[in-house]
């Protein structure tokens, strides 16, 4: 009977060992990347349809179709690429976002509401074609 408590004592040991190597390995090596100060946020009401241009989803506005644009959760500058949304389930929908907008980006972006046409599909539009650059 000890010997399986031993045997099982190991095995749980060098299991939570590779737990922690792995997590070890997966840290970013390299300087920390400095974070930016959390950006002002003056809210205003974006309205457009979702476009693939060169591979990759965008927010066309409905008043300018021209202005092509981003929309991220992040309030950090440094963070708005990884917290990108992902406007695929909204390809050739209208979409109405809340947010504040800089450069190609609207930061603390939330989609508030989606339009589709009468007799056009409602939901997720997960036939849409994958994108090819984020």
């Amino acid at each position: 009977m000890k010997s399986i408590a031993i045997i099982l004592s190991v095995g749980l040991l060098a299991l939570s060992g590779c737990a922690f190597g792995r997590k070890m390995l997966e840290q970013p090596s390299g300087p920390p990347q400095k974070q930016s100060a959390k950006l002002e946020r003056k809210t205003e009401v974006f309205t457009g349809k979702v476009v693939l241009v060169d591979g990759a989803y965008r927010l066309s506005l409905l008043n300018d179709p021209d202005t092509l644009l981003r929309l991220t959760r992040a309030r950090r500058e440094t963070e708005f690429e990884k917290q990108q949304i992902n406007l695929r389930k909204y390809y050739q929908k209208t979409i109405s976002v809340n947010g504040t907008l800089q450069d190609e980006w609207i930061f603390g972006a939330d989609i508030v509401g989606q339009w589709t046409p009468p007799g056009g599909q409602t939901g997720p539009n997960m036939n849409a074609p994958k994108e090819t650059r984020p």
